[in-house]
């Protein structure tokens, strides 16, 4: 998608209440990896995480996107480590923390965010990106 704004419709998935997660909620590499293939904007962190990296096109944009983010995350009350860097470097790091693993949730937030939030990037980290992807 070559445009500098992308929005998708929303997906079915809902998270489920941490509390009532074990150790056996957590995904194994293979279904995370098949899960990521359909979603190239997040990639595998420190082998316990999902992450999704951008520049966005300002400060203000960067604000905005996370500021949707963090109403999805309250929504579903599953909360993503959010850093904001150099003032328009976003990076979202998804992964159940009382599990310290991916699980189920997280491959759901990442499919709301992804659906639901209106990224503004930078047009030249967009460009690089996308030559990236090809």
């Amino acid at each position: 998608m070559a445009e500098t704004q992308a929005q998708a419709s929303p997906p079915v998935g809902k998270c489920v209440p941490c509390e009532s997660l074990d150790k056996s909620h957590l995904l194994s590499s293979e279904k995370i990896e098949a899960e990521l293939t359909n979603m190239t904007m997040w990639e595998m962190k420190d082998g316990n995480k999902i992450s999704r990296s951008y520049m966005a096109r300002n400060f203000q944009c960067a604000m905005d996107s996370l500021n949707a983010m963090g109403k999805i995350a309250e929504r579903e009350n599953h909360h993503p480590d959010m850093h904001l860097t150099g003032y328009r470097n976003v990076e979202i790091v998804l992964f159940t923390h009382t599990l310290d693993g991916i699980s189920a949730n997280d491959i759901a937030l990442a499919k709301m965010i992804d659906a639901e939030v209106e990224f503004d990037y930078s047009p030249k980290w967009l460009k690089s990106h996308l030559a990236k992807k090809e």
